[in-house]
């Protein structure tokens, strides 16, 4: 006998289902047409592309209107659907419920559908003769995309996970569940609500801005494909050039927040861990700027163009790659940042394989096109850039490589284990890479394209490497850094940046370029601000209370607080005053104070927290008082049972504005590359 359930909102959900399709509908037949369009040169053809363009219009209206509708639901907590039910709760203020969007799979999906499918609404309207080829690759994709939103299952194989399903459609039988009352609705009082990890500002802005740097990796790549299809092997360069600056920018924006949030919310006392999820966006970023400088030379000469278009093709075959890791559970057992299995494995299988075997057929069928031989002019800049270039790739695979290892087991049944000290292994291996990049950063400001005078280079050289050697002279004896590698890393950095400053102040080598300048001083200064700040990163906590805790490592890197002591700590005299519920989150406040003429004055106080949820565990959020030269970043590592006493943990974190500075800089730096290049004569044909 059919149920009759009292209470459930059905309409929304069969309009957004109505839309998903049609949004899958439009992308294929936009993709059919645009190519028509493109190949077929009989009567005719002029309807092929005003067709195309009103089929891709109507799969962007689709997927807005998909968006919105699963936005009311969210807001209005509809908890009959199993993405609200699962992602959203009543508790959660509207900065948090705006998140619940791309918490799930999903959203997430439907987040990067939406940036995609605007950037080909911009492109319609700014690409002109490569409109058919470029919005043929966009439909594509967007084809692939909007799929993952389906929900339906084919002769077994489900595609895609839908945002609309019921949540009494996700049991396989309702009998002895709420589901089987018609009133099931009246017992459930809320949802299940964010990961509490991602209950953080910075969650709310980090995915998105991910999202639309993905989006923007397709632009570039679909102008390379493009070419190859038009067999236009130059127009197509400048721009992808824009494009690529954009995609850089906003992608590495989206990596910045990502590691401002964990700075704020994890407990490991940094931004960066070499996680297999942060390695993954790193990478196709890591791709795009040697993309970049390959774009660059090969305006100037030939001999890279081979390397644009294959490193431009991989970079968005990376960013699906990226996708295909985070989403299909191979990395549940080495990543708390992936999602779970879902069952959609095969088909981001199938998207990646086939831009994969579109780049490689394109570029094979074109290759002796495309191949130039150089003759090479060692003291060029498009040589070092080349080669600086051709370094920043095989770092990205080394970061590439050992962050598959899961893959690889799971996909030859061999069970090889990951680097067991995760952030120490790519410390190693990524020092070398990023020593020989500031080093090819600080010949190439002195050398012009194409040859030059070595004697006139060389006298450049001499006054920054004389004044890099006098300030790395106090590093050493003093004992700031003990290792001869930090040094050395040290060295080379102050060489380039000192380079870097010479050049923006004197131009030594033409043309010159300030975005590039400011982007590699960015880069530089992050640089500086990593070896600073993590190589004398120290924990000033230490257990001087009477109590044990446990063990040797817990007793020298913790402080245990009784309500109201006062003990002394790396420089302070801390003590834990009170607490404080706001909702799941209980604050605790922790002072910290000097002893001046014989009394305690207080130098700041700071509120770490817990925020206490009972389906996921408790999560304990950090808090740091920054000034200009170091942080104090405090959590606690441990809360008893006894409201009397917390157990804190406090880092020393010297210079962590250095880094940041740095990573804000290099994304002004491309920003004002891409203001320069729109500003330029013929810019509206981007």
């Amino acid at each position: 006998m059919e149920i009759h359930y009292i209470g459930e909102h059905l309409l929304p959900g069969i309009l957004g289902n109505f839309f998903i399709f049609f949004s899958f509908i439009s992308a294929i037949l936009a993709t059919l047409f645009y190519l028509l369009s493109f190949y077929i040169k009989k009567k005719g053809r002029k309807l092929w592309l005003p067709a195309s363009r009103g089929f891709y219009i109507s799969h962007v209206i689709s997927l807005l209107i998909v968006a919105i509708i699963l936005y009311y639901l969210i807001f209005h907590h509809y908890f009959e659907y199993a993405y609200v039910w699962q992602y959203s709760s009543r508790l959660l203020p509207v900065s948090y419920i705006i998140s619940c969007f791309w918490a799930g799979q999903e959203g997430s999906f439907l987040v990067w559908a939406l940036g995609q499918a605007f950037l080909g609404l911009i492109l319609i309207f700014i690409a002109r003769e490569w409109e058919k080829p470029v919005m043929a690759i966009v439909s594509f994709s967007q084809l692939f995309v909007t799929s993952m939103l389906l929900g339906i299952t084919i002769l077994g194989v489900k595609i895609g996970g839908n945002p609309f399903t019921l949540l009494r459609d996700t049991l396989a039988t309702i009998n002895g569940t709420i589901f089987s009352q018609p009133n099931y609705l009246s017992m459930i009082s809320d949802g299940n609500g964010l990961n509490p990890l991602l209950e953080n500002i910075w969650m709310t802005i980090h995915p998105p801005i991910l999202f639309i740097g993905y989006a923007l990796a397709l632009v570039p790549f679909s102008y390379a494909m493009a070419s190859l299809m038009k067999k236009d092997y130059s127009g197509w360069i400048k721009p992808a050039t824009t494009w690529t600056l954009l995609s850089l920018a906003l992608l590495g924006a989206g990596i910045l927040l990502g590691g401002a949030w964990a700075y704020v919310s994890l407990t490991f006392g940094g931004f960066w861990s070499w996680d297999p999820v942060e390695n993954s966006s790193l990478v196709p970023w890591m791709t795009l700027v040697a993309s970049l400088h390959f774009l660059l030379i090969s305006r100037k000469q030939n001999f890279a163009l081979f390397s644009s278009y294959v490193f431009l093709g991989l970079s968005y075959v990376l960013v699906l790659y990226a996708s295909f890791l985070t989403r299909s559970g191979v990395l549940a057992n080495s990543s708390a940042h992936s999602f779970g299995d879902n069952g959609m494995t095969l088909q981001l299988l199938v998207y990646l394989l086939s831009f994969l075997l579109l780049t490689i057929f394109l570029i094979s069928f074109n290759f002796r096109k495309l191949y130039e031989k150089k003759n090479d002019i060692l003291l060029s800049r498009e040589f070092w850039m080349f080669i600086g270039a051709i370094i920043i790739v095989l770092a990205a695979f080394q970061i590439a490589f050992t962050t598959s290892i899961p893959v690889y087991n799971s996909i030859f049944g061999t069970d090889i284990a990951p680097p067991s000290d995760r952030t120490g292994f790519f410390n190693r291996w990524q020092m070398p890479y990023s020593l020989l990049i500031a080093g090819f950063i600080a010949f190439t400001q002195f050398l012009n394209y194409h040859a030059n005078e070595p004697g006139r280079f060389f006298r450049k050289l001499i006054m920054p490497l004389i004044l890099a050697f006098l300030l790395c002279i106090p590093f050493a004896v003093f004992g700031v850094l003990t290792q001869t590698n930090f040094l050395l890393f040290l060295f080379f950095i102050l060489f380039s940046l000192l380079s870097s400053f010479t050049n923006l102040l004197f131009q030594t080598a033409k043309p010159r370029n300030i975005g590039a300048m400011v982007t590699h001083i960015g880069f530089l200064l992050f640089l500086l601000g990593v070896l600073v700040t993590f190589s004398n990163s120290t924990t000033i906590s230490s257990n001087t209370s009477r109590f044990d805790l446990g063990d040797e490592k817990a007793n020298a890197e913790n402080l245990m607080l009784v309500r109201n002591d006062t003990l002394y700590m790396g420089g302070f005299y801390v003590t834990y005053v009170d607490k404080k519920q706001k909702g799941n989150m209980t604050e605790y406040q922790v002072d910290f104070l000097k002893m001046k003429n014989g009394k305690f004055i207080r130098e700041f106080i700071l509120f770490p927290s817990v925020n206490r949820n009972d389906r996921m565990g408790n999560v304990y959020n950090p808090a740091t008082k920054h000034y200009f030269n170091r942080d104090y970043y405090t959590y606690i590592s441990h809360v008893g049972e006894d409201p009397e006493y917390i157990i804190i943990k406090v880092i020393m974190n010297p210079n962590i504005n250095v880094l940041w500075t740095g990573s804000i800089l290099m994304t002004i730096g491309f920003m004002i590359a891409l203001w320069k290049r729109l500003r330029q004569k013929g810019s509206s044909s981007i």
